[in-house]
C-alpha cells in the first residue's frame, strides 16, 4: 500500500511540475498579459500611426506602406512599449515589407493585406474581448525556452462538449534582449501539428 501511495504521489508531483509554469515561464506569460493591458490603455496611440495609405481616390487602392510613418511607430515602440524590443521591430518591418509586396502584386485588391485585423492583439474582436480570451483561467499555457528564445503557447478554453483535440492554439515568440524577456512578434494562431 505504501508503494502505491508513493507512486501516486510521485505521479501527481510530475504532473503538476509539467502542468505549472516555473518562475521564468510565468515571467514570459505575464509579459504578454501586461502587453495586452498596455495596448488596451494605449490603443488610440497604436492606431494613430498611418502605416499604409491608399494612393487612389479617397484613400482607395493601390495601397503602399508609409515608411516614414513606420519609422515613427518604431521609435514609439523603442521609447514607450517596454514589452517589445528590436526583434519585435524587425518582425514588424518584415510584415510591412510583405504587405507592401502584396500591394504591388495586386494593386486592385480592396483589402489591405496585413491590416485587415487587429495587428497587436491578433483578432477581429475588441481588445476587451481579446484580453479575456487570452487570459481565461481555463486556458492551457505552455512556455518553451531554448537559450535566449522562447515560445508562449496559449490553448483556448474548452467549451462544453469539446475535447482536447478541439482546443485552438495561439503562439507568441519571445527573445531575451538585455537580460529581459520581450515579445519578438505579435500573437498568431498555430497549426494543431505545432501544439505541445
Amino acid at each position: 500500500m505504501k508503494k502505491i501511495a508513493a507512486f501516486v504521489t510521485f505521479l501527481l508531483l510530475v504532473h503538476f511540475s509539467y502542468a505549472q509554469l516555473n518562475k521564468e515561464q510565468k515571467t514570459i506569460q505575464q509579459t504578454f498579459f501586461s502587453f495586452l493591458k498596455f495596448y488596451k490603455a494605449n490603443e488610440t496611440k497604436f492606431n494613430s500611426f498611418q502605416l499604409y495609405k491608399g494612393t487612389g481616390k479617397e484613400n482607395a487602392p493601390p495601397y503602399k506602406i508609409r515608411w516614414a510613418a513606420t519609422e515613427k511607430y518604431f521609435s514609439y515602440l523603442r521609447t514607450s512599449v517596454p514589452y517589445v524590443g528590436e526583434a519585435y521591430i524587425n518582425a514588424e518591418r518584415n510584415h510591412f515589407k510583405y504587405s507592401d509586396s502584396c500591394f504591388k502584386a495586386d494593386p486592385t485588391e480592396e483589402i489591405a493585406a496585413g491590416f485587415d485585423y487587429d495587428r497587436w492583439a491578433g483578432g477581429q474582436e475588441d481588445i476587451s474581448y481579446t484580453i479575456k480570451w487570452y487570459t481565461a483561467p481555463k486556458n492551457k499555457y505552455t512556455v518553451i525556452i531554448t537559450g535566449n528564445i522562447a515560445e508562449l503557447k496559449i490553448g483556448s478554453e474548452l467549451m462544453k462538449g469539446m475535447t482536447e483535440k478541439d482546443r485552438s492554439w495561439s503562439m507568441v515568440p519571445f527573445v531575451k534582449e538585455k537580460s529581459k524577456w520581450v515579445m519578438a512578434d505579435n500573437i498568431y494562431p498555430i497549426d494543431v501539428a505545432e501544439t505541445p
